[in-house]
Protein backbone atom coordinates (compact mmCIF):
# COMPACT_ATOMS: atom_id res chain seq x y z
CA UNK A 1 0.00 0.00 0.00
CA UNK A 2 1.30 3.49 -0.57
CA UNK A 3 1.18 6.38 1.26
CA UNK A 4 -1.97 8.28 -0.50
CA UNK A 5 -3.90 5.15 0.25
CA UNK A 6 -2.89 4.55 3.85
CA UNK A 7 -3.64 8.48 4.43
CA UNK A 8 -7.26 7.92 2.89
CA UNK A 9 -7.95 5.05 5.15
CA UNK A 10 -6.89 6.65 8.30
CA UNK A 11 -9.37 9.51 7.35
CA UNK A 12 -12.07 7.12 6.74
CA UNK A 13 -11.84 5.63 9.92
CA UNK A 14 -11.51 8.84 11.56
CA UNK A 15 -14.32 9.86 10.28
CA UNK A 16 -16.53 6.77 11.28
CA UNK A 17 -15.53 7.02 14.89
CA UNK A 18 -16.11 10.52 14.96
CA UNK A 19 -20.09 9.46 13.58
CA UNK A 20 -20.23 6.62 15.79
CA UNK A 21 -19.02 8.46 19.37
CA UNK A 22 -21.42 12.00 18.49
CA UNK A 23 -24.46 11.30 18.73
CA UNK A 24 -27.17 14.19 18.68
CA UNK A 25 -29.28 15.36 21.90
CA UNK A 26 -33.13 14.05 21.37
CA UNK A 27 -34.51 17.31 19.89
CA UNK A 28 -36.95 18.94 22.34
CA UNK A 29 -40.26 18.53 19.55
CA UNK A 30 -39.85 14.73 20.66
CA UNK A 31 -39.60 15.34 24.23
CA UNK A 32 -42.60 17.27 24.17
CA UNK A 33 -44.58 14.96 22.46
CA UNK A 34 -43.34 12.03 24.75
CA UNK A 35 -43.87 14.01 27.84
CA UNK A 36 -47.47 15.23 26.50
CA UNK A 37 -48.12 11.59 25.77
CA UNK A 38 -47.59 10.49 29.26
CA UNK A 39 -49.52 13.53 30.65
CA UNK A 40 -52.34 11.98 28.99
CA UNK A 41 -52.45 9.33 31.53
CA UNK A 42 -52.17 10.81 34.79
CA UNK A 43 -53.70 7.58 36.32
CA UNK A 44 -50.61 5.66 35.41
CA UNK A 45 -47.86 8.32 35.13
CA UNK A 46 -48.72 11.08 37.73
CA UNK A 47 -45.53 13.24 37.26
CA UNK A 48 -44.22 14.60 34.54
CA UNK A 49 -40.87 13.13 33.67
CA UNK A 50 -38.14 14.38 36.65
CA UNK A 51 -35.36 14.57 34.46
CA UNK A 52 -34.31 13.89 30.69
CA UNK A 53 -30.43 13.78 30.24
CA UNK A 54 -30.19 14.52 26.13
CA UNK A 55 -32.44 11.86 25.48
CA UNK A 56 -30.00 9.31 26.76
CA UNK A 57 -31.82 8.49 30.30
CA UNK A 58 -35.65 9.44 31.26
CA UNK A 59 -36.50 9.57 34.89
CA UNK A 60 -40.49 8.49 35.95
CA UNK A 61 -41.72 9.41 39.30
CA UNK A 62 -44.02 6.82 39.80
CA UNK A 63 -45.83 5.89 43.00
CA UNK A 64 -44.19 2.55 45.02
CA UNK A 65 -46.13 -0.57 44.51
CA UNK A 66 -46.99 -2.40 48.05
CA UNK A 67 -44.28 -4.21 49.20
CA UNK A 68 -41.54 -2.82 47.73
CA UNK A 69 -42.13 -4.92 44.12
CA UNK A 70 -40.55 -3.27 41.33
CA UNK A 71 -41.81 -1.63 38.62
CA UNK A 72 -39.83 -2.71 35.85
CA UNK A 73 -42.85 -3.67 33.81
CA UNK A 74 -43.94 0.42 34.15
CA UNK A 75 -40.67 1.06 32.53
CA UNK A 76 -41.10 -1.47 29.65
CA UNK A 77 -44.82 0.06 29.07
CA UNK A 78 -42.67 3.49 28.50
CA UNK A 79 -40.46 1.68 26.30
CA UNK A 80 -43.45 1.20 24.23
CA UNK A 81 -44.45 5.46 24.19
CA UNK A 82 -40.66 6.07 23.38
CA UNK A 83 -41.17 3.82 20.44
CA UNK A 84 -44.12 5.39 19.07
CA UNK A 85 -42.50 8.62 18.62
CA UNK A 86 -39.44 6.80 16.86
CA UNK A 87 -37.40 7.49 20.14
CA UNK A 88 -34.68 4.78 20.50
CA UNK A 89 -31.51 5.83 22.57
CA UNK A 90 -33.47 6.15 25.77
CA UNK A 91 -32.44 4.19 29.30
CA UNK A 92 -36.25 4.26 31.54
CA UNK A 93 -35.67 4.79 35.18
CA UNK A 94 -38.21 4.64 37.78
CA UNK A 95 -38.21 6.53 40.76
CA UNK A 96 -40.36 7.02 43.97
CA UNK A 97 -42.03 10.40 43.40
CA UNK A 98 -43.37 10.05 47.39
CA UNK A 99 -39.46 9.60 48.45
CA UNK A 100 -38.83 13.09 46.25
CA UNK A 101 -41.24 15.18 47.15
CA UNK A 102 -40.62 14.05 51.00
CA UNK A 103 -36.53 14.06 51.05
CA UNK A 104 -35.42 14.74 47.80
CA UNK A 105 -33.86 11.15 48.08
CA UNK A 106 -34.06 9.58 44.57
CA UNK A 107 -34.84 5.95 45.28
CA UNK A 108 -34.52 3.91 42.02
CA UNK A 109 -37.81 1.46 41.70
CA UNK A 110 -37.81 0.51 38.19
CA UNK A 111 -35.55 0.53 35.13
CA UNK A 112 -35.50 -0.80 31.79
CA UNK A 113 -33.35 -0.61 28.34
CA UNK A 114 -35.18 0.77 25.64
CA UNK A 115 -32.34 1.24 23.47
CA UNK A 116 -32.51 -0.24 19.70
CA UNK A 117 -31.68 0.39 16.49
CA UNK A 118 -34.31 2.90 14.66
CA UNK A 119 -36.61 1.10 12.32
Amino acid sequence: MNKKTIFLILIAITAAVTYYLYEQPLPIEKRAVVEADLAAQPDKYPATPVWWSDGGILAIGMLPREGGEKRNDSAKEICQILWKHNVNKTVVEVYDILQIQKSDEWELIGAADCRRKAP
